[in-house]
């Protein structure tokens, strides 16, 4: 009796592959619906009034195919991260790397975000990660979070990670233009001095009696 059931369950089985759609593969099998190039990774949790470090992997017809911008979102930040060609090095992977920080804002609540990097607009990111916003903070974040100053006072805008989205169209950043107000104001300064210093000493000489080469013209 065992034999027979055997026999059966072995033609049974048979039938079924039989049966089966040829070419169709086994739902195990099925491929994976990600294509994407371009990927994202946290170096570990972090604090509040702090920025955290991400690395963005992608390649370069990644960014041929949508201009050359690649951008980076999450809750846990006090804005977008813009990242472009420009800043990517090539790894010996052939891949393009590069490092960005987002400024973590002070009255975040503790927990795990989301942090999602967009190759173009789709609504699917091309890749997330997850940071982890601890609720310690160290001496130097709290004092930072109960003062009145900005997060862009504490950004490194010269580091190597810090973002691109503070240039405007034509490529001049907000760094570039106060260098360029500075120095229109020192020089300002400058003529300003100079054209009081000749003015008062106009008139000393006058007080004293001596002619100016105005007075001596006809």
């Amino acid at each position: 009796m065992n034999r027979a059931r055997t026999a059966l369950a072995a033609l049974a089985a048979s039938a079924l592959v039989m049966a089966a759609p040829a070419g169709a593969a086994p739902a195990s099998a099925a491929p994976d619906s990600s294509d994407s190039e371009s990927s994202i990774s946290v170096g570990g949790p972090t604090q509040r009034g702090r920025e955290a470090v991400f690395t963005v992997t992608t390649s370069q017809d990644v960014l041929d195919a949508h201009d050359g911008t690649l951008t980076v979102e999450s809750p846990a930040f006090t804005k977008k991260l813009t990242l472009k060609a420009k800043r990517f090095r090539e790894g010996k992977d052939a891949m393009l790397h590069t490092q960005v920080a987002g400024m973590v804002p002070c009255d975040l609540a503790p927990g795990t975000y989301p942090v999602e990097l967009r190759d173009g607009g789709e609504d699917e990111p091309a890749d997330t990660a997850e940071l982890t916003v601890v609720a310690e903070m160290d001496p130097g974040n709290r004092e930072f979070c109960e003062s009145p100053r900005s997060y862009d006072e504490v950004a490194d805008r010269t580091s190597e990670t810090a973002p691109d989205d503070d240039e405007d169209e034509e490529g001049v950043s907000l760094g570039e233009l106060a260098a360029v107000i500075a120095g229109t104001a020192a020089l300002a300064a400058v003529l300003a001095s100079a054209a009081t210093y000749l003015l008062t000493r106009r008139r000393h000489r006058r007080d004293e009696g001596e002619k100016t080469p105005e007075d001596a013209a006809p």
